[in-house]
């Protein structure tokens, strides 16, 4: 089985990142993971790029970062796919899945999406919307406790290594009830600072694609350590 971290931040575009990509890449490879989708804060999360640059510029950005990665997964058979993590209002953020770097270009109305737009242009790009960190209570986070419309996902993020235990598990008992299938990510944004969470597939992924069909069979255990 080969294990991928789902969720994790570099510097510039995560403005709350503590690592550049070639580094996060080496540290995951040395961590004993097979591969990583890395999740930057996107223009309505933590961004760490401009917001009022010309969408392209924007979305180059976000790009070039995942190709810093890729590079030196390249180098060392380490495999790096692309995704998001974005703002939805309100402190809550989803994870976007199965996409291209063409995806951002292609769609200047990310701009002014609400959940139900974005879901829409996820799913119509074949991609796949996860909702991140379900129930975490933090203070910018008004009503954490209230859940989101189920509809517009296509699965949770219900063990998150950054939540203490309960927040964790209301996002288990809402997933269950919604029948909504479940990863664990470790939300990281340097080496070391968390748990090693993530899924264990039983081979390589090298695209998106392969990624988004793995989810959507459920081909996948999930890892986490000492949960």
């Amino acid at each position: 089985m080969f294990l991928y971290e789902m969720h994790c931040h570099t510097l510039p575009c995560s403005a709350c990142g503590g690592i550049q990509p070639e580094e996060l890449v080496r540290g995951m490879k040395a961590a004993g993971y097979a591969g990583m989708v890395l999740t930057d804060h996107f223009y309505h999360g933590n961004t760490g790029i401009r917001r009022n640059l010309p969408w392209a510029d924007f979305a180059a950005a976000y790009e070039e970062s995942y190709l810093r990665a890729k590079a030196v997964g390249d180098q060392i058979d380490f495999d790096v796919l692309f995704g998001l993590e974005e703002g939805i209002g309100n402190g809550r953020e989803v994870l976007l899945y199965g996409l291209t770097p063409q995806f951002m270009y292609d769609h200047p109305e990310l701009r002014d999406c609400d959940l139900a737009h974005l879901s829409h242009i996820v799913r119509q790009a074949g991609g796949l919307i996860y909702q991140a960190h379900p129930f975490r209570v933090r203070e910018y986070i008004p009503r954490p406790w209230e859940a989101l419309p189920a509809e517009y996902f296509d699965g949770a993020e219900i063990y998150n290594a950054c939540n203490p235990p309960l927040d964790n598990l209301r996002a288990v008992n809402w997933a269950k009830e919604n029948g909504l299938p479940a990863i664990a990510g470790s939300d990281r944004h340097y080496m070391g600072h968390c748990e090693n969470y993530g899924i264990l597939v039983p081979h390589r992924l090298r695209t998106g694609a392969e990624l988004a069909q793995v989810l959507r069979n459920e081909e996948y255990e999930l890892h986490i350590p000492g949960v």
